[in-house]
């Protein structure tokens, strides 16, 4: 008697694990054929694709998180929401979810919710450089420049903060009381996107020379901040950029005013 309750055990098991590897499968194929129909155009048929393919796995965020990129890309912000706090009950987890839901708040104009879901990220996967540099635009945004500071602060300790992280770095510097650590890592950031200059051409080339225009001005206003105006003076009256001639103005006229200007104003 108990090696027949046995074999049908057995038996059940096999037939329960034989219909779950087959609705894994149907979920692939309705999770490709999302991607097909997206393609085709047919927004509608995607949808459905996407549901049948989640009422075959239970499991899978993959295609939840396919789901509110689409849904974001159509700026339905609210469902792309929902559908990513559903992929985080699914697989708390996974970081990747609230990445994209961080993403969505913040288009959502929900800053503070932003960042919430970027510290759940760093808390899952401390290594995301990029979250971190998300964060700490996202502070720099609020107008929150001690803490953004120290985000970028602790990239630049651990050897991996991106170039443009580190000009952010440099002017929250300039602005905080610390000029001369803001003018270094200014011009650190500078000579990297100069050394970058030579593999660009066209307009991506035009945009870096701009950005480095700009790096031109944050240079001659940490050195104002400084104290160091007649080297500031060098930098303005060589410079390209079509506001140099007016700060240069400023700095002859009232050092102090153009000094104040600088501490107070934002960084975008």
């Amino acid at each position: 008697m108990s090696g027949t309750i046995f074999r049908i055990s057995v038996a059940f098991l096999v037939g329960v694990l034989a219909s779950l590897a087959l609705a894994l499968c149907a979920s692939d194929y309705y999770a490709q054929e999302r991607l097909r129909l997206l393609a085709a155009g047919d927004a509608q048929g995607a949808s459905e694709a996407s549901r049948l393919a989640l009422r075959l796995d239970p499991f899978d965020t993959d295609v939840l998180e396919a789901q509110a990129l689409t849904l974001q890309q159509q700026e339905r912000y609210e469902e792309a929401a929902a559908v990513l706090r559903e992929a985080v009950e699914r697989d708390p987890n996974n970081y990747f979810p609230y990445l994209l839901l961080g993403n969505v708040q913040l288009a959502m104009e929900e800053p503070q919710a932003a960042m919430e879901s970027y510290r759940d990220v760093l808390e899952l996967n401390p290594k995301a450089t990029t979250v971190s540099v998300y964060l700490a635009q996202t502070l720099l945004t609020q107008g929150r420049l001690q803490e953004a500071k120290e985000e970028y602060l602790k990239l630049e300790r651990e050897g991996r903060i991106p170039d443009d992280a580190l000009y952010n770095l440099g002017r929250i510097e300039i602005r905080t009381g610390e000029a001369e650590e803001g003018l270094r890592d200014v011009k650190a950031a500078r000579r990297q996107e100069r050394s970058d200059l030579e593999d660009l051409e066209g307009p991506a080339k035009k945009q870096q020379e701009e950005l480095l225009r700009g790096m031109d001005l944050a240079v001659a206003d940490a050195l104002v901040v400084a104290g160091r105006e007649s080297r500031a003076r060098e930098i303005l009256s060589g410079s390209p950029s079509e506001q140099a001639p007016s700060l240069l103005r400023l700095l002859e006229s009232d050092p102090d005013a153009y000094r104040e200007q600088v501490v107070n104003s934002d960084i975008y």
